[in-house]
């Protein structure tokens, strides 16, 4: 009879100890995501502006500026397994997806254009659709810069919730760029930029 209850006191323990080590790996899982995700992440341009170049105004509308967007997403996601859109409606709006407690969940990030002095753009993050989750706009935008594969010319800061659109690098030096002049969303759009052609 004392041997059954050591026996069944045996088991017991296994089972508790096995649940202790479970929820502290699950911790350290929960704490090592949240640190990482949370951290701030700055990605700086590391493409040239160009210096000498031919300049002419251009006016596009939102379909033709979407139509360009598409050409330079595309051209950054080629061999890439993951998948993001950056379109013009009413606010910029960059849509993808995002892992949220190990599943794939679609979100929608809807940004304020302003354009800068040098002619490139800043958009800085307003609202994050995510179904009904509560996930900080910080939280996407780190996952954003850690994990998809942004062109050279896009700078990110996740702290200020901004990216840094530096049309006036596209061209990395040596092939045409463009620097925004005029960003109205309203309607059919107007936005008016300078082609900038490099002379060779």
């Amino acid at each position: 009879m004392q041997r059954q209850t050591e026996k069944t006191a045996r088991t017991r323990n296994w089972w508790k100890w096995g649940f202790i080590a479970l929820v502290a790996v699950l911790l350290l899982t929960t704490v090592t995501i949240g640190v990482k995700a949370f951290s701030p992440v700055k990605i700086d341009s590391t493409a040239k502006v160009t210096k000498n170049t031919t300049n002419l105004d251009v006016t596009l509308n939102k379909a033709q500026v979407n139509a360009l967007a598409d050409y330079y997403v595309n051209k950054s996601l080629k061999n890439s397994a993951l998948k993001y859109s950056f379109q013009v409606t009413n606010h910029a709006m960059l849509t993808g997806s995002t892992q949220v407690l190990g599943a794939n969940v679609n979100f929608v990030l809807l940004f304020k254009p302003t354009v800068l002095s040098s002619g490139d753009v800043k958009l800085k993050a307003q609202k994050l659709s995510i179904g009904s989750l509560p996930v900080p706009v910080s939280f996407v935008m780190s996952y954003i810069a850690k994990n998809y594969p942004l062109p050279k010319w896009v700078a990110m800061d996740t702290k200020a919730e901004t990216m840094t659109l530096h049309l006036t690098a596209i061209g990395n030096g040596t092939r045409p760029s463009y620097a925004a002049k005029e960003i109205d969303l309203s309607g059919a759009g107007k936005f008016v930029f300078q082609a900038r052609i490099p002379n060779n």
